[in-house]
């Protein structure tokens, strides 16, 4: 895309009048300030500069303009952000390559076809003989008739023809097989080019992307049937993927970042039940086990979640499974204790009081566990006990503030009738896994990151470049490396939207905190260097390692030598 209709943007949409749609901002000299909405916070580190048109959080070190902004908020990459502030702007894009006409063209007609679906079976719902039983059956489960409609909830009768006659009066077949409504019957029962409804006799649950727009379908079987799924979802689609789409997310994601929590439930009905009592904050997956692709978009949205999962074996393994992912996504998690319902929806229906009760209620992960886990083996047998160690250690050696960590340990310690001294024992030989150690946390930067940034910014305003002697191109991530290299070389270029965001950073934090800005230079300096030694010692640790293993002695004392320099340098700070 030109440059012209991204300043066009620009210039139509203030960045104040954007970000306060959803932030609380207060005005703070020239700037405003306020929580930030991509982390966790009581004092508000979050600003805003209207004049600059770009804005700071000092908190997670995230910032930039208003497309970065809808690029976080809304979870999308720069080109759908684009789209989103055009439509905002009412500014007129330029023409796409033909190919990308296409397949826009194409995602257009997909997602008119799902909504011309779901106004369908709404209407059969609603207003056909065929629907009266299926509306009854929502009543029956609790749902009142708003609820019914604002979920857009409908009906697929008993026919394998109906909706791909409807649908066929305004699109190809092929287009309405590719957006997963009807099938293509298979050619070697000799009928050719005929097609089925995949939906039918089926309550139908639509799913919307976080946009509002239809991209699939969950149809629950009204009447049982031999051999045929209770559930059937969309399949994958150019429109849908099943792993990035969290059912309820899109009614819910204002409250969720409110309020700072989700409440992770299994089912459909478990969300509009949820919703309807007031707890607008829950979610689903849609049709598959909980993915980090759709941790990845929540965590866009709150840093705490609470799993209310179904109470039999499927819920237990379900929450267990999600539980690792939502702590390797560092996600805080509580676990709701349904007090013997199977689900969310059944203990709404037995009163909204214990619903509340048992999500204002929710405790630790561990608790839960504790307690599942002691049921399941017998703590005064030898095999129990170790049984029981290897199922709840490796939770408990997650656990960050030692604290809490000490506190789980003597519990387990004396659950099972051991010395404390055995369960730290066991604690201390554990790992964390290496996936979990390369993932990168979702919002905040690291101090590294944060300390470049700073250490760039302050650079820019005080215009004394001495202290970068010290650095070369390579300490600097890719962004700030182009920074860098202007500056030392005298030639930086100060009207791009990175130069000015941080040195509106820096600026800004001197102002807020009353630091003297050579003295914080000098400090920041100092610490960048120090972390940058620290990750040359650690990569050459390893080298060592692995020379060992290899028998290597040369090369263990070559890199050894390396190590020692390093160590005596990291002394001078």
């Amino acid at each position: 895309m030109l440059d012209s209709p991204i300043q066009e943007i620009k210039d139509k949409i203030p960045i104040l009048d954007l970000i306060q749609d959803f932030v609380q901002l207060k005005k703070a000299g020239t700037n405003y300030k306020g929580l930030c909405p991509f982390h966790s916070e009581k004092t508000p580190s979050f600003m805003v500069s209207p004049s600059k048109q770009i804005w700071h959080c000092f908190g997670c070190g995230l910032g930039g303009d208003v497309f970065e902004f809808i690029k976080q908020t809304e979870n999308v990459e720069f080109g759908d952000a684009l789209k989103i502030l055009a439509d905002r702007a009412g500014v007129e894009l330029k023409k796409p390559t033909l190919e990308q006409i296409q397949t826009d063209k194409k995602k257009d007609v997909f997602y008119e076809i799902n909504d011309q679906a779901a106004k369908y079976f709404v209407k059969v719902l609603w207003e056909s003989n065929t629907g009266s039983e299926a509306l009854e059956y929502l009543r029956k489960r609790g749902l009142n008739d708003q609820t019914i409609k604002n979920w857009q909830l409908g009906f697929a009768p008993d026919d394998y023809h109906y909706l791909e006659n409807y649908l066929a009066k305004g699109f190809d077949k092929k287009d309405i097989e590719v957006a997963g409504l009807i099938i293509k019957r298979d050619e070697g029962r000799g009928v050719r080019d005929e097609y089925f409804d995949r939906f039918h006799d089926r309550v139908m649950f639509p799913i919307q992307n976080l946009h509002g727009q239809v991209v699939g379908f969950t149809g629950r079987l009204l009447h049982d049937k031999a051999d045929t799924g209770k559930y059937v979802n969309s399949p994958e689609t150019p429109i849908y993927n099943k792993s990035r789409e969290i059912y309820g997310l899109y009614q819910g994601k204002q409250v969720i970042k409110k309020e700072n929590r989700a409440i992770l439930v299994e089912g459909n009905m478990d969300v509009i039940a949820a919703h309807q009592a007031g707890f607008t904050q829950a979610v689903a997956t849609s049709g598959t086990a909980l993915a980090e692709q759709q941790l990845n978009i929540l965590k866009r949205f709150c840093e705490n979640l609470i799993f209310a999962f179904d109470s039999d074996a499927a819920g237990s393994t379900a929450t267990k499974r999600a539980l690792e992912l939502a702590l390797n996504a560092s996600f805080n998690v509580k676990i709701a204790n349904l007090g013997g319902a199977k689900d969310p929806d059944e203990l709404i229906k037995r009163g909204i009081g214990l619903w509340q009760k048992a999500v204002e209620g929710a405790g630790s992960f561990l608790d839960f566990f504790f307690d599942q886990t002691f049921r399941q083996f017998d703590a005064k047998t030898v095999e129990g006990k170790r049984a029981i160690s290897k199922e709840l250690a490796p939770l408990i050696f997650r656990i960050a503030d030692p604290v809490t960590k000490a506190h789980y340990i003597r519990k387990l310690a004396v659950s099972i009738n051991v010395a404390e001294t055995a369960i730290w024992d066991i604690i201390r030989k554990l790992t964390v896994p290496k996936t979990i150690r390369e993932a990168k946390p979702l919002f905040h930067k690291s101090r590294k990151e944060m300390l470049e940034d700073r250490l760039l910014g302050l650079t820019i305003n005080l215009g004394d470049k001495q202290f970068l002697s010290q650095f070369s191109p390579a300490d600097f991530r890719d962004d700030n490396r182009e920074i860098f290299i202007g500056l030392n070389e005298g030639e930086p270029n100060s009207t791009s939207s990175k130069f000015q965001l941080l040195s509106f950073a820096a600026q800004t934090q001197m102002q807020e905190q009353q630091l003297d800005a050579k003295q914080e230079l000098n400090k920041i300096a100092a610490e960048l260097k120090k972390l940058i030694i620290k990750e040359q010692m650690q990569e050459l640790a390893n080298k060592i390692s692995e020379a060992e293993q290899a028998k290597n002695k040369t090369a263990v004392q070559e890199l050894s030598k390396e190590y020692v320099l390093l160590s005596n340098q990291i002394k001078n700070f």
